[in-house]
């Protein structure tokens, strides 16, 4: 079968036929930049849940066939192509605006346009990775428009982060006994170090801590993730070459804002909050949000522990992850 074919077939199967359903995109203009936006579910009368996604700059709805379908059935999920990201990404120029606050803005703007669109008070975000400091941000600023906060792969700390998934690393590679594991690992010195943290360095990192199950749990690749975006129904092929552009363009202004990145001391919030953690992950390490967490107050929280899983647990474990996403978000928007 080729990969036209397969995607017609992943195309049919992503179909929402039923009256009640609504599949509907558009470009929104949010801090004057035209964002992609995706909006999809089973029923109009579900709860709205806004997916923040990762990267920087990699946007969530490529590979959402892979385990969206199941949330679908319980939320009106909105994926959004975030400024300089996928879809959003056709007119990038020098001058756009990709600071956190940037970002966070963006965010409030389209929670606004949604609530226009489908007659909502309340939503909620799930942010995955980066964008899990876009919705912990917002959750702490503007708790009123949101009926919960969902975490996936939490970022807390930046420069912890560094350290643990170094410290996964070499301890991998190690007891492994890959000495070239070990010799690229070596060569980054005090890692991170109070030399410069520059991608090249960081990707050595990264490359070895991923190699050792830390973006996927037990397996050295994670094609299923990266590869998906070639047969989703969502992008056209010059589509998917924007995902690569949106990223060459944002990680070198992004990545620092990533790295520095440190709510440890922001535990107050007036909304609940959810973490959704793999007990593997490395990518962005678990360690920090689980110190911080202890410390967080809120009208209610609660730590999931995907323990077959790394940094995409959704892909990883996605029945635990839609029974979850029921079990705890949904009585928090019924009540909201």
């Amino acid at each position: 079968m080729s990969d036209e074919a397969a995607r017609a077939v992943i195309a049919d199967l992503c179909r929402i036929p039923n009256p009640q359903a609504i599949d509907r995109t558009a470009f929104v203009e949010l801090g004057g930049v035209e964002q992609f936006v995706s909006i999809r579910g089973r029923s109009t009368t579900n709860p709205v849940l806004i997916v923040c996604h990762g990267g920087p700059a990699l946007p969530s709805l490529p590979s959402s066939w892979i385990w969206q379908r199941g949330v679908e059935d319980y939320f009106t999920v909105v994926n959004y192509d975030q400024r300089a990201s996928g879809k959003s990404a056709a007119d990038v120029d020098d001058e756009i605006d990709l600071s956190i606050d940037r970002y966070v803005a963006d965010l409030v703007e389209l929670i606004a346009w949604v609530q226009g669109e489908l007659g909502v008070t309340r939503v909620g975000v799930l942010g995955h990775s980066w964008g899990s400091i876009i919705g912990v941000t917002l959750a702490e600023r503007r708790p009123d428009l949101l009926w919960g906060y969902v975490g996936v792969g939490q970022v807390i700390s930046g420069p912890e982060n560094e350290v643990e998934s170094f410290a996964h690393a070499v301890r991998s590679a190690t007891a492994d006994q890959n000495k070239d594991a070990v010799a690229e690992l070596a060569a980054l010195g005090d890692y991170p170090g109070a030399q410069p943290l520059t991608l090249q360095r960081i990707v050595v990192c990264r490359k070895w801590a991923q190699h050792y199950g830390g973006l996927s749990a037990h397996r050295s690749g994670s094609a299923y993730f990266t590869e998906s975006v070639a047969l989703s129904p969502y992008y056209s092929e010059e589509q998917r070459e924007l995902i690569g552009a949106g990223q060459r363009a944002t990680m070198p202004r992004v990545l620092s804002q990533l790295l520095e990145f440190d709510a440890r001391d922001r535990t107050a919030f007036d909304v609940p909050v959810l973490l959704f953690l793999g007990r593997h992950d490395f990518t962005t390490p678990t360690a920090p949000v689980e110190r911080w967490i202890e410390r967080v107050t809120a009208p209610s929280k609660k730590v999931v522990w995907f323990e077959n899983s790394a940094h995409l647990c959704m892909h990883e474990e996605p029945g635990r992850f839609v029974v979850n996403l029921v079990t705890l978000a949904l009585p928090l928007a019924a009540v909201a």
